[in-house]
């Protein structure tokens, strides 16, 4: 997995235009799925049906909360259109997951409940 280049998605020229994009919006509307698997504890796996607005996210931008882990990485997959959040520990049965992300330019932070899957 690691980083392709995307089509181009101009979230600048949208807004000049009278298209206003809303990272709320988008999470509502293009979130297909936010899990953390049992094979995969400290990954945070968000799938979306377009991932494109991710395109300059860096894994300062995102955070937890539920259960507070420290984010060390942010991978984006453009085929599988999934933005995985990598913690530097595990999560654990029962723990409550939310992935935040505050984008850096433009938009209201977002609040992401996650699954989670750990046995």
């Amino acid at each position: 997995m690691g980083r392709a280049t995307a089509p181009p998605l101009n979230i600048d020229k949208m807004a000049k235009k009278g298209h206003f994009f809303s990272w709320t919006g988008y999470a509502a509307q293009k979130l297909v799925s936010a899990t953390v698997e049992d094979a995969a504890k400290q990954d945070i796996v968000l799938t979306f049906t377009d991932i494109r607005p991710f395109r300059d996210a860096v894994f300062g931008d995102f955070t937890t909360t539920g259960t507070v882990k420290t984010v060390d990485s942010v991978t984006l997959d453009y085929a599988a259109k999934t933005v995985t959040v990598h913690v530097t520990v595990a999560f654990a049965n029962g723990n409550p997951i939310n992935c935040v992300y505050d984008p850096p330019i433009k938009g209201a932070t977002i609040t992401i409940p996650v699954t989670n899957n750990v046995v």
